[in-house]
């Protein structure tokens, strides 16, 4: 199994750099979604959004609808959870490129056909965390000592609080502020993550994925922390000191 996902991703790995040659000759405006993001995300996004138009024209052209990509996406991404609790790496890697592909063309099918819908917005926000969770409880699975399994537990925890803290202050009335260490940033460290894993012996992969685990728990851990106290800043000076609450708003708060 180690070696077909090696030569899956040798092959994966041709495509990329063709196509980000041609990316590069063709410069083609970045779509507007990804305006908030700056660096290796914006530049990454670009190269995503481009190269996957095909596949875009040709889930409408067959009339895919968004929910239909969205369980297509979940479905590969929970497969990269089976593989990463195998430890065949580089299975991982390509179930979880492939489930992230569709994560990103479910929304911009959505939009390019007028089928939006907070039905569907719902879905996939819901479905986005299934998926994370899939993948890491079976990198927890597939972690051969305690500490990989802690941090692998520590980085699901506090990537579900950023979604959390976000969820509940939008829940609120409350526009969260757009920093530190979001789901695109997350998929994208493991991603790297897991295509050297695949390459490197049993200790090295073990460590480095161990080590992702680590920086996506602490940065994902003060992202949560720093929306939450931003949030609640936000929440106090709309309410005043006198008026604080816990737990359900009264009604009438926006």
């Amino acid at each position: 199994m180690a070696r077909s996902g090696a030569v899956a991703i040798l092959v994966h790995l041709a495509f990329v750099a063709a196509t980000w040659l041609a990316y590069a000759l063709v410069r083609p405006p970045r779509p507007a979604r990804l305006a908030g993001y700056r660096g290796p995300i914006a530049i990454l996004g670009g190269w995503a959004y481009w190269v996957t138009r095909p596949i875009l024209a040709g889930a409408a052209a067959l009339r895919f609808t968004a929910n239909a990509l969205t369980g297509i996406g979940l479905l590969l991404n929970c497969a990269a959870g089976v593989a990463a609790g195998l430890g065949a790496w580089g299975w991982t890697w390509i179930f979880l490129l492939w489930g992230s592909t569709a994560d990103l063309l479910d929304g911009e099918l959505a939009r390019s056909t007028g089928s939006s819908s907070p039905a569907g917005a719902f879905l996939d926000s819901n479905l986005d965390r299934v998926s994370e969770i899939a993948l890491l409880a079976g990198l927890a699975v597939g972690m051969p000592d305690r500490s990989g399994v802690f941090w692998a537990i520590a980085a699901l925890a506090s990537s579900l609080m950023v979604s959390y803290a976000r969820a509940r202050g939008e829940g609120l009335g409350v526009t969260c502020p757009a920093f530190g260490l979001e789901r695109p940033h997350r998929m994208v460290a493991f991603l790297f993550a897991f295509l050297a894993a695949a390459f490197l012996s049993a200790a090295g992969s073990s460590a480095l994925l161990e080590l992702t685990c680590a920086a996506v728990a602490l940065g994902a851990g003060a992202t949560a922390l720093g929306r939450m106290v931003a949030i609640h800043q936000i929440l106090r000076r709309a309410t005043g000191p006198s008026r604080e609450w816990h737990g359900t708003p009264p009604a009438g708060m926006p």
